[in-house]
């Protein structure tokens, strides 16, 4: 999951720091006294990244890093099997001066460009990521921990269909500033209003939107940390019991075969996907807006 398996790295750590409030709280393997640092973490109070580790002071190690999740029991070549008794933990962002004054000018950039194109003062804006993006899982910001592939792969089989998502835009265009994220994997919706950042920039900007729409990965889980009401599809790949949160209208297909976790092409993601219908996302956002 990348990004959203980090988000949910942070609210352990906050939960570990309060109990020990005395301790650094790290990231990585505590054997081999290795410590994973990632961008998720930075500006974190509760979280000690390596250049700031004392080997001396009383440390509590928090064993999740690419290659060994707590959600994920085992995985074979052909699916992951998932750890039943995980529940995600809201997690936290702490963003910088930069961060934050670059999406705020965005905020109000795409808010004149809505006023001036629709006049609509009174409206509500959702930041919508309809898109899944491939990850190369051999890579990461990290140079002290040996890493190998990430289980978690699967992105293909965690996705809607296109002409779906934008049957929802269509409905609510008039109503709703839709403000989609773009990276090298976008399926660019029309009458959305585009921002093209890194991911932590691009949360920032999600925090000055009123709801949050996508499928569950990074920005659900970022929603979450920001405490914005959302609805996520799930499909059947995964369950929310595991890695979603009660904040949020969660669309879970329990079908035979949910949830899946399968790594390749599959054709119960498929059935999962054809399931999940316009009228059941339209009524889920009725609901929480």
């Amino acid at each position: 999951m990348g990004f959203g398996d980090e988000i949910m790295t942070t609210g352990f750590a906050r939960l570990a720091k309060k109990s020990n409030p005395d301790a650094q709280i790290v990231i990585g393997n505590r054997k081999k006294n290795l410590i994973y640092d990632n961008i998720i973490f930075n500006n974190n109070p509760n979280i000690i990244k390596k250049e700031n580790f004392i080997q001396s002071e009383k440390t509590i190690w928090l064993e999740t890093y690419p290659g060994n999740r707590p959600y994920i029991k085992t995985w074979d070549e052909k699916k992951v099997y998932w750890n039943d008794r995980f529940r995600a933990v809201k997690g936290d962002l702490y963003f910088d001066y930069n961060e934050l004054e670059t999406a705020h000018k965005a905020y109000k950039e795409i808010n004149n460009k809505w006023i001036s194109a629709t006049g609509n003062i009174d409206k509500k804006i959702i930041f919508i990521e309809p898109s899944r993006k491939n990850k190369n899982h051999n890579t990461n910001d990290n140079k002290n921990i040996t890493l190998y592939d990430d289980p978690a792969m699967g992105e293909l089989n965690k996705c809607w269909i296109k002409e779906r998502w934008q049957e929802v835009i269509n409905y609510f265009k008039d109503q709703i500033l839709f403000i989609q994220t773009i990276h090298s994997g976008s399926e660019k919706l029309k009458d959305t209003y585009e921002f093209k950042s890194d991911f932590r920039t691009a949360c920032a900007l999600m925090s000055f939107c009123d709801y949050f729409i996508g499928w569950e990965g990074g920005f659900s889980h970022a929603a979450a940390a920001l405490k914005k009401k959302g609805v996520v599809l799930f499909g059947g790949w995964i369950h929310p019991k595991t890695t979603g949160y009660e904040v949020h209208s969660n669309i879970y297909i329990n079908i035979e075969g949910s949830p899946c976790g399968v790594k390749t092409f599959c054709e119960h993601c498929v059935k999962c996907r054809e399931l999940i219908t316009v009228d059941i996302v339209l009524q889920k956002l009725k609901e929480i807006i």
